[in-house]
């Protein structure tokens, strides 16, 4: 076989998923490749046959994740892993799969076949060693190992530029991001999707869908609602061109976390029960995660306490079978509100102090000021609440102060529950 004529086939498919989004063209030409006889080992042309299989191999498992097949997806990246000949096709081959289990929440399972690709690829380039490192950086920030990711992604970051790996990029500046949130580190979350964006919108679609998405998120965090629903509303309306029910989920999500914020419960709720719809059906263990936790506190917020308490019970089992400690936290944070809301102020407090440890462990200072907050309100014990004021305010400082933009800053300090915080910290 002509490896033009597989190049070919490839480039056709590519084409056939990123431009036309016909995604039965695309797995019907990548599967022919595939199924591309090799010639006898040996034979002039066999390893570059064999890595144009393994390449079509890893964009079909990509494509079938997209679509929510991750079984699917797993056996053709083993099948990659089997057929790998060299260390940096073994390398690519255990990354593959060490990010698949990640995002399927295995994090167990996923962390040393990461921990081997990255032994393999230590006496190898940079560029070779680039897909290691990004799974390790995806499983630790899953994990709540938010520092330690970030180290590895940096190191992912300059293999893929090296090698002009502009996808790959994307992803890097993607985990990177979203690190920053989790570490109150807005600001450099900001840059690293505005960076991300402006080399997506250059890529595709899914892309440019997926960083506004995580830049909107960005601004969600600091309670800048009215800008984090413009960057989703683009989003939504790219997203739903792809008819990809994986791309969709996680801006259901925060769409739905944006306008139960600005009051309009009822359709914000409605977007959040699309977007558990949606993460189960994509198989995105993460978003389905998010949204539960999104949807306690929508639940709660809006009276109905049963869905509240349920919603945060299945998120608190599923993050401790998935061995997901940084949505624990977030759990033991939802189902302290539920029992504030039902009247019960010591159980509240109970839950909250699990949560404080879970998110200090976890390095979530987003989680952490509002976990202290609420302990201030039901605290019994003398000079306690002024403690957990202190530390709340502290955690708020660490936030807000590092932000360059001067109008992002003030929007955060001003936003109702952080003055009424620092108002509070003020007056002891």
């Amino acid at each position: 076989m002509d490896p033009d004529h597989l190049q070919q086939l490839l480039s056709q498919a590519a084409h056939a998923d990123k431009v036309e989004r016909n995604y039965a063209q695309a797995e019907k030409l990548y599967t022919a490749v595939i199924e591309t006889p090799l010639p006898e080992t040996g034979m002039l042309g066999n390893s570059e046959l064999r890595q144009l299989r393994l390449q079509a191999r890893e964009r079909l498992g990509d494509l079938l994740i997209r679509l929510g097949r991750h079984t699917e997806a797993m056996a053709q990246f083993e099948a990659y892993r089997d057929e790998a000949r060299t260390l940096a096709q073994k390398t690519n081959a255990l990354s593959l799969i060490g990010r698949l289990l990640v995002s399927m929440g295995h994090l167990r399972e996923a962390k040393p076949i990461l921990q081997e690709a990255l032994l393999i690829a230590n006496d190898l380039d940079i560029e070779v060693q680039a897909s290691a490192h990004l799974g390790m950086g995806n499983a630790l920030y899953e994990s709540g190992h938010l520092e330690e990711a970030l180290v590895h992604l940096d190191r992912a970051l300059l293999g893929f530029v090296k090698s002009g790996d502009r996808e790959q990029q994307l992803r890097v500046r993607n985990f990177q991001g979203m690190a920053y949130i989790r570490l109150g580190q807005t600001d450099q979350a900001i840059k690293a999707f505005q960076n991300g964006l402006r080399l997506a919108r250059q890529v595709s679609v899914r892309a440019t869908a997926i960083l506004l998405n995580n830049l909107g998120e960005a601004h969600q965090n600091l309670f800048d609602m009215e800008q984090a629903l413009i960057y989703h509303e683009e989003g939504m309306r790219l997203a739903e061109s792809t008819h990809l029910a994986s791309n969709m989920a996680d801006l259901s999500r925060n769409m739905g976390v944006n306008l139960v914020y600005l009051g309009q419960l009822t359709e914000g709720i409605a977007y959040l029960y699309r977007a558990l719809s949606l993460s189960e059906e994509a198989g995105r263990t993460t978003v389905k995660l998010q949204t539960l936790y999104a949807l306690s506190m929508a639940e709660g917020q809006a009276g109905n306490l049963p869905m509240a308490h349920t919603h945060a019970q299945v998120l608190l089992e599923l993050a401790r079978e998935k061995h997901a400690r940084s949505y624990e936290a977030d759990a033991l944070h939802a189902l302290g509100r539920y029992y504030k809301l039902a009247g019960d102020a010591a159980q509240a407090e109970q839950y909250w102090q699990q949560a404080s440890f879970l998110a200090h462990e976890t390095e979530q200072r987003m989680l952490l000021w509002q976990i202290h907050a609420e302990m201030a309100e039901v605290t019994t014990l003398p000079g306690l609440a002024d403690v957990h004021r202190r530390i709340a305010r502290e955690v708020i400082e660490q936030i807000a102060y590092p932000i360059a933009d001067k109008k992002l800053r003030e929007k955060f300090l001003a936003a109702p529950r952080v003055r009424a915080l620092m108002m509070a910290a003020d007056a002891e």
